[in-house]
């Protein structure tokens, strides 16, 4: 490892290093979650009316800039007080959806926004709130009844919230059944508990403690009436659907800390590092929304993902980033950083409004990224895909077909297929960068439309993954030869020559062709003339000793504005040139 970059790691993880190093050399994963909650609560998110149109309409667009961004898991929020943003047996539709709670929408947005996620290649996890049920105010009455009206006995006044209590064994079956019921009813991904806690250690529970404490200390009763809850419904879960991912976004300070900031375990009675030792969680995305280096008295980021990570019993840690808050806004790509290089297996930014540009992260998500699997569910995964054609059917314009698998022998199918491009044989499937696509669905074709290109001849392979992301071996690796390549090497002579071609109509180069009489020494440049100026080089494309024979060269990213260029190129003796124009500002 470069020294540099050795010292600038060093510094991320001991917490002293500066927003601006920002470790620009750790490469992205190709494994990574990359999950954003999408709040309901208060139309925070979404919805933003009661029209139905523009409901879908802003649900089409949260996935589709998701999508843009190299997303891929959305934690959508379908209980957020007590109500439900779906069809559920037990409790009322949410009032923001209509504007009267209970009233049925005449659509289902969980529903939707599985069938527009899946199509994009996006999980969708049901975020769930568990014990906190209500806000300031009353609900009204609805069929069914919200839960703090039906069974007012459950439910405890606390700062100005309703809080059910989790002391009493029928609010914690009660709460167990609508969240089976959810999962049965949908194909969910996974569920996302929050609010799985006490909301503080002055919690008015004195006369539940008397009916069911059995001489337990209190904080050790009540931490287990939290552990019982996450235990009942985490096997209740996975014996009606084994493949669901069951998560949690604890507080992020699991013990005390300093200052005013009191650890999740004593105030909270949340011990969700007990779950990942017993085997109850399968992933936490702890909310660390504080920034690096512990400023103001804070706790520290970097501190607390090495410690979530160090404890995580081998399960899953998406690392929760408070992109709310401007400190923490600022260094979301150092924060990126840090998640990686402490081995957690991707991030989840609160909230979707927060990073909806896109514009925070530079260029940390430039790639796709394959959802890491899950072994202790499931890792077998199916055999690799048949044989593989590539056709090209109009200027760098390629389509890939493969043949489907058998089954795993689990009965697995594939669920996706990741495609691979490269311009050698031996594709790094190690790197994102040579993932062309990752199917949405079980596809057996792709069209790759090569905008820019940077070789002659492409060479593809395909893998296929199950349902729980589990990647098989490769197809065999095949090839497909640019015919526009081919027309520009038939344009040069033996001698030295040069040829630009000018892909799908477009007004620049995207390929340069030359040959080469002999091995020499050679420049290749971008020649930029503008009228009343002196010819400047806008890029150098090639430098250095080439060997005799044909070279092709992809040009990409080049500044350019209206006026006259020119390819130059320069080999020993020889300088061939080929004009051309931009703009109106032709000469």
């Amino acid at each position: 490892m470069p020294i540099r970059l050795r010292n600038l790691l060093l510094l991320l993880l001991t917490g002293a290093a500066p927003v601006a190093a920002q470790l620009h050399g750790i490469p992205p994963p190709k494994y990574e979650v990359r999950a954003v909650w999408v709040t309901t609560t208060a139309g925070l998110d979404w919805p933003k009316t009661t029209d139905k149109q523009e409901q879908q309409q802003s649900l089409r667009e949260i996935v589709r800039s998701l999508k843009a961004g190299h997303m891929n898991t959305i934690y959508f929020q379908a209980r957020a007080r007590g109500d439900a943003y779906y069809h559920s047996a037990y409790e009322p539709w949410a009032e923001n959806l209509t504007g009267t709670l209970g009233k049925d929408p005449g659509w289902d947005p969980l529903e939707f926004l599985i069938a527009e996620a899946h199509a994009a290649g996006i999980e969708v996890h049901a975020w769930f709130n568990v014990f906190k049920v209500r806000g300031p105010l009353n609900a009204a009455s609805s069929v069914p009844l919200h839960v703090t009206r039906a069974h007012p006995e459950w439910t405890v006044n606390h700062g100005g919230e309703g809080w059910l209590d989790p002391g009493i064994p029928d609010v914690r079956s009660y709460t167990v059944k609508v969240a089976v019921d959810l999962v049965m009813r949908y194909n969910l991904d996974g569920i996302n508990f929050d609010f799985l806690r006490y909301p503080g250690r002055d919690f008015p529970d004195a006369d539940t403690y008397r009916r069911y404490g059995n001489g337990t200390p209190r904080d050790q009763w009540r931490r287990s009436n939290v552990d019982k809850f996450m235990t009942q419904c985490y096997d209740r879960l996975i014996a009606v659907k084994p493949t669901i991912k069951v998560g949690a976004a604890p507080l992020g300070l699991y013990a005390s800390g300093e200052g005013p900031w009191s650890g999740a375990v004593r105030e909270f009675s949340q011990d969700a590092r007990g779950w990942f030792k017993r085997g109850k969680l399968d992933y936490a995305a702890p909310q660390i929304y504080w920034d690096i280096g512990a400023s103001k008295g804070n706790p520290d980021f970097v501190a607390l993902v090495r410690d979530w990570q160090r404890t995580s019993s081998g399960r899953h840690i998406y690392v929760g980033i408070g992109a709310y808050k401007p400190e923490v806004a600022r260094e979301i790509p150092a924060q990126i950083d840090s998640a990686r290089t402490l081995g957690a297996a991707g991030e989840s930014y609160f909230r979707y409004e927060n990073i909806r540009g896109m514009n925070l992260f530079n260029s940390r998500y430039e790639t796709p990224a394959l959802i890491p699997p899950m072994p202790w569910k499931d890792s077998l995964p199916t055999p690799p895909p048949g044989f593989v054609g590539v056709t090209e059917l109009a200027a760098n314009i390629f389509q890939i077909e493969w043949v489907t698998p058998p089954p795993a022998k689990d009965g697995d199918r594939p669920v996706r297929y990741v495609v691979y491009r490269s311009l050698s044989p031996a594709i790094p499937f190690d790197d994102p960068h040579a993932i062309a696509c990752i199917t949405p669905d079980a596809r057996t074709l792709f069209i790759d439309t090569v905008t820019v290109p940077a070789g002659p001849t492409y060479f593809y392979a395909v893998t296929a993954l199950d349902k729980m992301n589990n990647e098989s071996q490769s197809s065999p690796v095949t090839s497909g030869t640019s015919k526009e390549f081919l027309s520009l090497k038939g344009k040069l002579s033996e001698t030295t020559a040069l040829s630009a071609s000018f892909a799908n109509g477009g007004d620049f180069p995207a390929l340069v062709a030359y040959s080469l009489a002999r091995t020499t020494d050679v420049t290749l440049t971008l020649v930029a003339r503008r009228s009343g100026l002196a010819d400047s080089i806008a890029a150098t494309l090639a430098h250095g000793i080439q060997e005799e024979g044909t070279h092709v060269i992809g040009v990409r990213n080049i500044p350019r504005g209206a006026g006259r260029y020119f390819v130059r190129l320069r080999a020993g003796d020889s300088v061939v040139e080929q004009q051309f124009d931009i703009g109106r500002n032709k000469e």
